[in-house]
């Protein structure tokens, strides 16, 4: 029998407890709960935030506060298939894994954006010639 989540919990709640830098626990846990626990920890090593979903369902503004966008621009996501909404009714929610999705995808972008800028820069940098001068006042005759 796997122990619950709540049980799992008080394993880590008591290893923290006791202190110190690394904490080494073997927790027993459904498949379900183990997959939970995968997301969470990838969410947190790709974007350093850590998603919790609590639910599978989200509102677009609560899907918008946790993705640090603005609700119209959550919209304009969904409208171009950026992020995968259900319709319930006639308003959208969007599932728990499509915002861990979509933030692990936006992170791969900046990584990749802030690659591709470093390369350009060391590139630039190495064959750079100016041409703005700066003349000082003795040789602009003042």
């Amino acid at each position: 029998m796997f122990g619950s989540a709540d049980e799992a919990a008080d394993v880590l709640r008591d290893a923290i407890e006791g202190g110190g830098d690394t904490i080494e626990v073997t927790l027993k846990l459904s498949a379900h709960t183990a997959e939970r626990v995968l997301v969470l920890l990838e969410a947190e090593g790709v974007s350093g935030a850590v998603v919790v979903p609590v639910k599978e369902l989200y509102s677009t503004t609560e899907a918008a506060a946790m993705l640090g966008v603005s609700r119209p621009t959550l919209m304009k996501l969904i409208d171009a298939g950026e992020l995968e909404a259900e319709m319930v009714g006639t308003h959208h929610r969007i599932p728990a894994e499509a915002i861990v999705a979509y933030q692990r995808a936006r992170q791969v972008r900046r990584d990749r954006a802030a690659e591709a800028m470093s390369e350009f820069t060391s590139r630039v940098g190495t064959g750079r010639r100016s041409n703005v001068t700066f003349r000082g006042r003795a040789e602009s005759g003042r």
